[in-house]
C-alpha cells in the first residue's frame, strides 16, 4: 500500500468567498428575423457591431417577391381599366334612363357591375400595397440603435419568416446577470444591504 498525504478540504476564508461570476448584458434585447421566407444572399454585420436605427442588417433574394409584386400590379391594372368601362357603362345607361330609353333594371344591373368592378380594384390595390411590402420585407433593417450580440445566418442559406437570424441589444441600459449556486442563496440574500463591487475580467481597473 503506497502512503499518501491527505488534507480536509474546507472553505477558502477572505475575499474569495463571496466572488461570483456573471455577465454584462443589456436590459432590452430582441431577436430580429425576416418577415418572408427566403433565401439569404448578403449579411452585412457580425456579432459585436454597433449599428443605428434603419440600418440594412441583411438581405433575402428578392427575385421571387418582385415578381409576384409584377403579377399583382398587372392585375390591378386590369382591374382599374374594368372598372372604367364599369364607370363609362353605368353613365351612359344613366342618361339614356332619364331619357326613358331603358328601364330601372337595366340601369341597376349596371349599378351593380359598376360597384363589383370598385370592389375587384379596391382589393388589387391592396394587394398592390401588401406585395410592396413584400419586396421591402427582404431587407431587414435594425429597428434601433443597438449593438448586434448574436448572428445564426450564413450568405446561403434559407430562412422561415420570423425565424430569428440576427440578435440586438440596446447599449443604452446595460445591467449585469450573475448566477448564485443554490447552496449560496442564503449568502447573498443575507449580504444584500452590502455593497456590490463589479470587477470585469477583460479591464479589472
Amino acid at each position: 500500500i503506497r502512503p499518501v498525504l491527505v488534507q480536509a478540504a474546507v472553505a477558502a476564508s477572505g475575499d474569495g468567498v463571496n466572488l461570483l461570476s456573471g455577465e454584462v448584458r443589456a436590459r432590452h434585447e430582441a431577436d430580429l428575423g425576416f418577415r418572408i421566407p427566403g433565401k439569404v444572399i448578403a449579411r452585412l454585420v457580425d456579432a459585436g457591431a454597433s449599428v443605428k436605427s434603419g440600418a440594412v442588417l441583411a438581405r433575402l433574394d428578392p427575385a421571387d417577391v418582385q415578381q409576384a409584386s409584377e403579377a399583382v400590379n398587372a392585375q390591378a391594372a386590369a382591374a382599374n381599366a374594368e372598372f372604367s368601362n364599369a364607370r363609362a357603362e353605368l353613365e351612359r345607361y344613366a342618361s339614356l334612363f332619364e331619357r326613358k330609353f331603358v328601364s330601372k333594371a337595366v340601369l341597376d344591373q349596371r349599378q351593380t357591375a359598376f360597384d363589383a368592378a370598385k370592389a375587384r380594384l379596391d382589393q388589387a390595390r391592396a394587394e398592390q400595397v401588401r406585395a410592396k411590402n413584400q419586396v421591402a420585407y427582404s431587407s431587414l433593417l435594425a429597428d434601433r440603435d443597438g449593438v448586434v450580440t448574436q448572428v445564426n445566418i450564413e450568405p446561403g442559406q434559407v430562412v422561415a419568416a420570423g425565424q430569428s437570424v440576427l440578435r440586438l441589444a440596446g447599449p443604452d441600459e446595460p445591467e449585469v446577470l450573475v448566477s448564485v449556486p443554490e447552496n449560496r442563496i442564503g449568502e447573498v440574500l443575507a449580504q444584500r444591504a452590502k455593497p456590490v463591487t463589479i470587477v470585469l475580467w477583460a479591464n479589472p481597473a
